[in-house]
């Protein structure tokens, strides 16, 4: 049976936060240019190409032709800028949420400046043979297993107490002792 986790707070030192700081960088420049990219690709590309074939298509048509189309729709531009604007809102919204998921959680861990430490057992050990790597397995919600050196796999057993460390919001892993 697995004991129950004990867990604490403590500060980071300056190497984590400065990893953290290079996380979060990363996350943003990723983010910025996705939400650049999707922003071009499907909100005003296609608008663009919607209204100049709009403008093309009532080019090639005769006055009597047009004349009768502004009755029947008279603000068709508009409809094609009110578009564009409700698929702005939605990449917006889509970024917010993507912001919230990942790089919040880095700024909060940066602006706190504190880490989880967790004191958790054990549960298996396994040695990958395909590229040699050594696993603890963990009772962790936060970490489900760690590689470890081969000295280290030989040390410890299943049913060992391990401390694991790892940013408390975002959940970026540090290290154990």
């Amino acid at each position: 049976m697995l004991a129950a986790p004990f867990i604490y707070e403590e500060s980071m030192n300056d190497s984590e936060l400065h990893y953290l700081q290079q996380e979060r960088d990363k996350e943003k420049k990723v983010l910025v240019r996705t939400v650049r990219a999707i922003t071009f690709i499907f909100v005003i590309l296609p608008c663009c190409l919607g209204l100049f074939m709009e403008y093309i298509s009532r080019r090639a048509q005769t006055a009597e032709w047009v004349r009768i189309r502004e009755e029947e729709e008279p603000h068709a531009y508009a409809l094609y800028i009110l578009g564009m604007f409700v698929l702005l809102i939605l990449v917006a919204l889509i970024a917010y949420y993507a912001y919230t998921r990942s790089l919040k959680k880095l700024v909060r861990d940066i602006n706190t400046g504190n880490k989880t430490v967790e004191r958790t057992t054990v549960t298996r050990k396994q040695f990958i043979p395909t590229n040699e790597t050594y696993h603890l397995y963990l009772g962790s919600r936060a970490k489900l297993s760690i590689e470890v050196t081969q000295q280290e796999f030989e040390h410890y057993e299943a049913g060992d107490e391990i401390n694991i460390e790892y940013s408390s919001y975002a959940r970026v892993y540090f290290g154990y002792f």
